[in-house]
């Protein structure tokens, strides 16, 4: 009988962030061909790119929010004993749920302001850009409480007995 994996609650994430991966560097290397080859550079390329790697950073900080190896100093994580470690642990989810709580609430107003200008290349306004922080802000606030509640085999939940292998 095969061992049945763990939910991965963020694996739409992954694939997500990987298949934005993919078209960032097909675009790369399609601009290269044009540029070199056919002397026709793409000219929404550079904007395209800058994009998808904004949007990429921030969804992809939401996976590892909920892997638990976001924000964290291993070296003094390690030293310290079990039950200082899960209150690290609390105290570090804690400050990170409010920074990006207080993030992703101003992050709105920059959107609201810069979904008035356009982007030179593309047809699509500089608040689009901007809006990677408010959506990755949700997911990371929604990877962190996920780790806190959500219980899933080989990832421990914030509680002393369970911190072993635990990096937040």
């Amino acid at each position: 009988m095969t061992r049945q994996e763990p939910l991965d609650l963020f694996r739409p994430v992954r694939w997500i962030v990987t298949i934005m991966l993919i078209v960032v560097v097909a675009t790369t290397l399609l601009q290269i061909i044009m540029r070199y080859a056919f002397n026709s550079p793409l000219i929404w390329s550079e904007e395209f790119v800058r994009l998808l790697i904004v949007w990429i950073t921030f969804i992809g900080a939401s996976a590892v929010c909920y892997d638990g190896r976001h924000l964290n100093v291993e070296v003094f994580l390690k030293a310290a004993p079990p039950r200082l470690r899960a209150a690290m642990r609390v105290f570090n989810a804690v400050v990170s749920l409010i920074f990006l709580g207080v993030l992703g609430w101003h992050s709105i107003t920059l959107v609201k302001i810069e979904m008035m200008q356009d982007m030179s290349a593309l047809p699509l306004k500089i608040g689009h850009i901007r809006l990677a922080a408010t959506v990755g802000c949700a997911l990371m606030v929604i990877g962190i409480l996920a780790r806190i509640f959500y219980r899933r085999p080989g990832l421990s939940r914030i509680d002393p007995a369970h911190v072993e292998n635990d990096a937040m």
